[in-house]
This record gives C-alpha cells, structure tokens and sequence, in this order.
C-alpha cells in the first residue's frame, strides 16, 4: 500500500523555526500525526510537533547531528497512548537535497525500535527539511528499507510532491487547450487528484462539469436528493427522463459524464454529509468544494477540512425576488478554507444561532416546531429561488479559485483572495485576505487529527466498536 504525508505550511513554519536556529547546525524534530486508510493509500496527517532541544543532541554540525535516543522515549509513549504515527525531521541547512549515508545508517539503526516499541501497525517516516520549505519524506520499514512518500503541503497554496513524476504520455485532444494554459505539471497533478463535491445541484453541477472538462483524476459526488422537474432549470448533466424516474442527482449525473467519456473516474454516493460512510469517502480526498446550503453541513466540512488536511472551497448564493420579476439582490461568495486556520463560525457567514435551529429541527423537528411557533429560534430558510446563470457565475469563480491554489496565476498573494464577495445587483466585488480573520481556540488540537475511536469526536456518530 502507498504511503502519503499531508502537512500544512504553518506546520512547516513551526519545523522552521526550531531546525533552523541560525547557527548552521542541523538540528532534528519529531511529528506525531493521525492518519486515514483507504484500499489505496496510508494517509499520514501532520497533527503535532514536538521539537528535540538543542541540549538533547551530543553532535550538531552542518551535515551531521547526533542526539540521545533516550529523550526520544516520551514522544515514543504520547504517540502510544494516542495511536500517532511518527514522523522523524532532520534540517540539511546546506540545502543537500537528498539522505546522505549517514542518514543512511541512523535511520536503519532507530527505525526498528520504533516498530517495537508500538503496538500499531501504521508506518514511520524519516524527512528532511530544506531551507526553501522542500520536504523529502521516505517511508522507513522495519526491516530498514527505504521508500519515497508523496507530500502535500497546504496553505495560500497546495503544493503536491509526489513520489514520481507521471512518465510522459499522449495528450487527449480534450487536454490540449488546459495544457496550452497551465502545462505538463499542472494536468498531471489534477490527474491524480481525487475532489469530492458535495451537494451536486445549482452550484455544484457546473462546478462538476468544469472539474471533468479540466481532467481531475476523481470526482466523489455526495448528495442525497432524486431529480426533480422543478430543479431541471439548473442541474447540468440531468435529463427530464432522470425527473421521470425519480432517479438520484449523483447517479444521474454520474451516467451522463461516463457517456461523455472522458478520462476522470466519477464516483456517486447518494448520501447525506451527516452519514458517516460519506465522512470517510470524503477524508481521504485531495480537495473538498462545498455546495450546500446549511449551516449544519457547512460547519461540519470545516471540520472534516481539519481533521484530515483537506483544502476546501465553500459556495454560497443568494438570490433574493419578490416573485412577479422583481429582484431586490442577487449576490454570492466563495470561500477557499485552509486546515488549522478560520472557519464559517469566526468568518460570521454561519451563526450560532442559525447552526443551533438546524440541528434542533433534524434532531428534534417536534421540539423545532415548538420552539419556532413560540419565538425563541429563528427558522430555517428553505427553498431559495436559483437560476443557472447564477450558479455558473459563482461556481467558475470558485473553480478559478481552485486553479489559483494548485498553480498560481495570479500577480496578487493567494491569501488576499481567502473570501470573494459580489453583487450582481449593485456591481460590487470584495476579496478578504486570511489575516482579517481568526483562528477558532482549539484548532491545534483537531488538526491532523485524523481517524479517532469515535468519528470526529463527535457524539452524532458514535457507533458500535467505534470506527
């Protein structure tokens, strides 16, 4: 099974800061990270460093670094106790961008009282950090052998290291023009990304068009609801027929984009975001756009961005009509959201209130009713009006915003453009930078966090013997 290793670039920075201490001098660190498993991949997710002080090494020079093994034996028991993964990093502060022999040795000689020591099965890896932010990670058996690992690092931009570049291969006439555009590198990395879209109606649908056009390698596709005839007005890729039979949104169109035949696998799981099977399709993914309309479900792809390390893009319209041709406003946002940094909740574009009414009216619609007819919550809104013209505008801003994070096109930073804003109605456009925003308390703590006994520690999913 191949083995990956996401981290995100404020991960990195605190590395930075203890590996590189100015004084030329390698020095070392450990991570503990969570992790999620698929029939294809290990994936291993950065959650915790733990620096190992300068004191701690008998030897530090420029290329060599030599440190007591018995300081290492408390990381050894926290990452026991909590079923982490470790991660050993070493500085090359030369820039030397490969495991010299002396790596060589060292880590044939600790990796095999790593496996010992644990009970688990998950895999250890060595790394190196470079001082332009280059992370070179290897897979460590216990056996001593060695073997590249794939990393992602995500921030204002994801950068995707794999372990191997794909070998050259013929272009489709489709790839043409994305190639002209954004180059070898750029398609072979959409090639291999695996997205999920959830919610495939207004603005999900085109933003599933524009991924298959644009050749991504997987599209996940989560919703839970049948085509209606009311909705044909702007679902692309449905059919009157689909209305007809009541057929699901994702199925259907799952089988429009396989008669279109392109080369991105789609799969189709006709469930809601609260189920937890859809949870774990979800966790193992490169890359989440959010097309809901509840808070509820908006709230909950935060966290799940956080607990596995996924970027996410999140899509929000409001369309608001008198319903005899007037229209009053028609305005959107789209919002890319980084692991470990804000969320909808300190980004106010859901409040509490509205995700407390939510989860009262699924959980308990009896005491909603009550509670609404007596005044204490607001209700929730239902049925918006949507047209496609709409949808599309806002979802190929978000799929741009995509673009901007796995190549960046743009002569401004990423990370003015974390919140875009615009008005229809008024032509007004607003881009938000991450900085005018905070960092829910708590985030280090779920961050990376990965699989856990129950579910996201959340209660809601808590099943029999746990996950």
């Amino acid at each position: 099974m191949s083995i990956k290793f996401k981290i995100t670039d404020s991960t990195i920075a605190q590395l930075n800061e203890h590996l590189f201490p100015d004084d030329g001098k390698e020095a070392v660190a450990f991570v503990l990270c969570g992790h999620v498993i698929d029939d294809t991949y290990t994936i291993l997710l950065a959650h915790k460093v733990i620096p190992l002080s300068y004191d701690s090494c008998l030897v530090r020079k420029h290329d060599y670094v030599q440190w007591l093994t018995q300081d290492f034996v408390p990381i050894l028991n926290e990452a026991e106790k909590n079923n982490l993964a470790i991660v050993k990093v070493h500085s090359h502060p030369k820039g030397y961008s490969q495991f010299s022999d002396v790596d060589n040795e060292s880590d044939k000689e600790l990796y095999p009282s790593i496996y010992s020591w644990s009970e688990s099965d998950l895999p250890s890896l060595s790394a190196i950090l470079l001082p332009n932010n280059e992370l070179i990670v290897r897979h460590v058996s216990d056996s001593g052998i060695f073997t590249p690992v794939s990393v992602t690092i995500i921030g204002d931009e994801v950068h995707n290291t794999p372990v191997e570049f794909s070998l050259p291969r013929e272009v489709s006439d489709f790839e043409v023009r994305n190639l002209q555009v954004f180059g070898s590198k750029t398609r072979d990395t959409l090639s291999r990304m695996n997205i999920a879209v959830v919610g495939c109606s207004g603005t999900g649908a085109p933003v599933i068009e524009q991924l298959n056009r644009l050749g991504v390698g997987e599209l996940k596709l989560f919703d839970p609801d049948i085509v209606e005839h009311k909705n044909l007005n702007r679902i692309t890729n449905t059919k009157t027929v689909d209305a007809d039979t009541k057929k699901f949104k994702v199925l259907a169109i799952k089988e429009t984009l396989n008669d279109i035949g392109l080369s991105t696998k789609i799969s189709a799981f006709p469930r809601n975001i609260l189920d937890p099977e859809a949870i774990l399709e979800i966790a193992v993914c490169d890359f989440i756009f959010g097309c809901v309309d509840s808070a509820e479900a908006r709230c909950l792809l935060n966290r799940i961005s956080n607990y596995y390390l996924i970027p996410y893009i999140d899509i929000g319209i409001s369309l608001d009509a008198d319903g005899n041709g007037g229209v009053n406003n028609i305005s959107g946002k789209v919002a890319y959201f980084q692991p470990g940094k804000s969320d909808h909740i300190t980004r106010r574009s859901v409040l509490p209130v509205t995700l407390e009414a939510e989860a009262l009216k699924r959980s308990s619609p009896k005491t909603y009713q009550e509670r609404l007819d007596e005044g204490y919550i607001k209700g929730v809104i239902e049925n918006s009006p949507a047209i496609i013209p709409v949808n599309t505008y806002a979802s190929s801003l978000a799929v741009m915003e995509f673009l901007a994070r796995v190549h960046n096109y743009r002569n401004e930073p990423n990370c003015n453009f974390a919140e875009q804003v615009f008005c229809l109605v008024n032509n007004f456009y607003e881009a938000k930078n991450e900085s005018d925003f905070t960092i829910p308390l708590g985030t280090n703590k779920i961050l990376g966090r990965g699989m856990t006994s129950l579910l996201l520690d959340m209660p809601d999913f808590s099943r029999e013997g746990g996950i």
